[in-house]
């Protein structure tokens, strides 16, 4: 599956924490904006850890999932390309 997921951070220090942790698990496509595509269970464990640092009363984290038929119909226009991840694997 693949998730937009987006941050609104106050602290520069949890910002730039939480920047490091998304650029492991994907693409930035803007300044506080990635796309990563993922399990479920990769996904609650970058979840878990990004909740470690955030302050939920000044912070926000918002994980947008896009099936892969409406990825289809994704446009871009200007800027970038359309990410399409190659399928790898860890030894």
């Amino acid at each position: 599956m693949i998730y937009f997921i987006s941050y609104d951070i106050a602290d520069s220090k949890r910002r730039r924490e939480v920047s490091k942790i998304l650029e492991n698990f994907g693409i930035r496509i803007q300044y506080s904006f990635f796309e990563c595509e993922m399990e479920q269970s990769l996904l609650e464990k970058l979840k878990n850890e990004i909740l470690k640092i955030i302050h939920k009363k000044e912070d926000s984290l918002r994980i947008y999932p896009l099936c892969q038929d409406c990825n289809k119909n994704v446009v871009c226009c200007g800027n970038g390309e359309i990410y399409i991840p190659k399928s790898f694997y860890i030894l």
